[in-house]
């Protein structure tokens, strides 16, 4: 190489195609709103003695008391972490297990009168914050963005099995 030339670096082309790439950036984005709507619900719940993880998995159990396996499932969590969650909220007075007719060995969390209290109060206060972050986007935008991300998530599933 003489002194005057400069080195080249081979640039490969990106192998994925348009929508693979599309799909890349979709998934850095729910990256960084995940760790968003995670530090945000940390800092909402402030105070109240749970946290954003607490209140995701205490306001599972609002509608009927649920097993550990259930929530996790339906919170997209591990059943490891979401344990460790509800024995700290049954240590903290929020939740308590209760026998399991279906399932002797699966007991059910459900909240006790504070952690029901704690999670309305919650609920109630985030229902004007959902109102002003969605501000902007009409409900059919948001239905539909919730559908793809339900396929991609089913897909996901699909794929790890």
């Amino acid at each position: 190489m003489s002194k005057t030339s400069k080195p080249t670096l081979s640039v490969q082309a990106d192998p994925r195609s348009e929508r693979g790439i599309a799909y890349t950036d979709l998934m850095f984005e729910i990256f960084r709103i995940n760790n968003r709507i995670n530090a945000w619900g940390d800092r909402f719940s402030a105070g109240t003695g749970l946290t954003g993880a607490r209140w995701r998995v205490l306001g599972s159990t609002l509608p009927e008391p649920k097993q550990v396996a259930q929530i996790a499932r339906e919170r997209g969590m591990t059943r490891q972490s979401v344990q460790q969650i509800a024995n700290s909220l049954v240590d903290d007075g929020f939740a308590r297990f209760k026998d399991n007719a279906r399932h002797k060995s699966s007991k059910l969390l459900e909240p006790t009168a504070l952690g029901r209290k704690t999670i309305l109060q919650l609920n109630a206060r985030y229902a004007g914050f959902a109102d002003a972050l969605s501000d902007g986007s009409t409900a059919a935008e948001l239905r539909a963005t919730t559908k793809l991300l339900a396929r991609l998530s089913a897909q996901l599933d699909d794929v790890s099995s």
